[in-house]
C-alpha cells in the first residue's frame, strides 16, 4: 500500500503519529493475523488495555515507564510492545530499543515481526546497517536489537532507552539479567522497561517482582490482562446449555 493510500500525507497526520501509538500502528504497521493475512495493526482489546495502562502509568511518572505485564497466551503482548519499540526508534533520534526473549525460536519470531514492520512501513527510516537480529537507523542514530537470554548478561555496556523483556518467567539466569541487562536502562524520563510473561508457578525472579509490584514496592506497576479479554477465547454456548455447580466454580 502506498504512502498516500494510507492517508499519511499531511503535517497534522505526522504530528499525531508521534504522540498516538494506536493511530501510528493503524497507519504504518502491518502484522500477520491468525488467518495468515498481512493486515494493519489495529489494537485488539487486550492490546488496547495494555496501551491505556502504560500511558496512564507514564503520565503519572512524568515520562518514566516501568511495567510488568502478566498475560494469557496469544493475546498480542509481544506484537504490541515490539511495535511500540519500533515506533519510538523509527520516528525519534537517539533511541536504542533492546528486546530479550527466553529462547532462540522466540527471538527469531519477534525479529520477523519488526522486519515486517520495516518492510511495509510507508515511512520507513533509512537502514544504514542490519544483521540477523538488529536494525540500525543511521540517520536517526537509533537502533532496534533482538537477543536471547542466555548464561551471559546480553545488553551489558549498551545505552538502552527502551527495554522489552519477553516471557521473563522463563529466562535462564534471570537474576543476572535483572542485575545487568535491565540496569543498562537509565532512570530518566522517556526511558521504558516493559517486561511481560505468562505465569510459571511460584518462586523465581519474575514471581518476586510481581509480588513487589502488587505490594507497591519499587517502581514497577503490574498489569494483568485476563484471558477472557481476548474475543477468540469466547464462544456462544450451545442451545440448552446450563452451568453445573462444578463448571460455575
Amino acid at each position: 500500500m502506498a504512502f498516500g493510500q494510507r492517508g499519511v500525507n499531511s503535517d497534522d497526520t505526522l504530528r499525531r503519529m508521534l504522540s498516538d501509538f494506536p493511530f501510528y500502528a493503524r497507519m504504518c504497521l502491518m502484522v500477520r493475523n491468525k488467518a495468515g493475512q498481512v493486515v494493519p495493526l489495529i489494537l485488539n482489546p487486550a492490546q488496547q488495555e495494555l496501551h491505556d495502562r502504560i500511558e496512564a502509568h507514564r503520565e503519572r511518572n512524568r515520562g518514566l515507564v516501568r511495567i510488568l505485564g502478566l498475560k494469557g497466551r496469544k493475546q498480542g503482548f509481544s506484537t504490541y510492545v515490539g511495535g511500540r519499540g519500533y515506533w519510538k526508534t523509527s520516528l525519534r533520534k537517539g533511541v536504542s530499543a533492546y528486546i530479550m526473549t527466553h529462547e532462540q525460536q522466540a527471538t527469531d519470531a519477534l525479529f520477523s515481526i519488526v522486519d515486517r514492520y520495516q518492510r511495509n512501513n510507508p515511512l520507513p527510516p533509512n537502514v544504514g546497517a542490519s544483521n540477523a537480529k538488529e536494525l540500525v537507523f543511521d540517520l536517526l542514530e537509533s537502533s532496534y536489537t533482538v537477543a536471547t537470554a542466555g548464561q551471559k548478561a546480553a545488553g551489558r555496556g549498551r545505552d538502552i532507552t527502551f527495554f522489552h523483556g519477553s516471557e521473563v518467567a522463563f529466562w535462564p539466569n534471570a537474576s543476572t539479567h535483572f542485575a545487568a541487562s535491565i540496569q543498562a536502562v537509565p532512570y530518566e524520563p522517556g526511558t521504558e522497561i516493559i517486561l511481560e510473561s505468562t505465569s510459571n508457578g511460584t518462586g523465581g525472579e519474575w514471581y518476586e517482582r510481581c509480588q513487589d509490584a502488587i505490594a507497591k514496592r519499587g517502581d514497577y506497576e503490574l498489569v494483568f490482562i485476563p484471558w477472557f479479554m481476548s474475543p477468540e477465547y469466547q464462544r456462544e454456548p450451545e442451545p440448552g446449555f446450563e452451568l453445573s455447580d462444578t463448571s460455575a466454580e
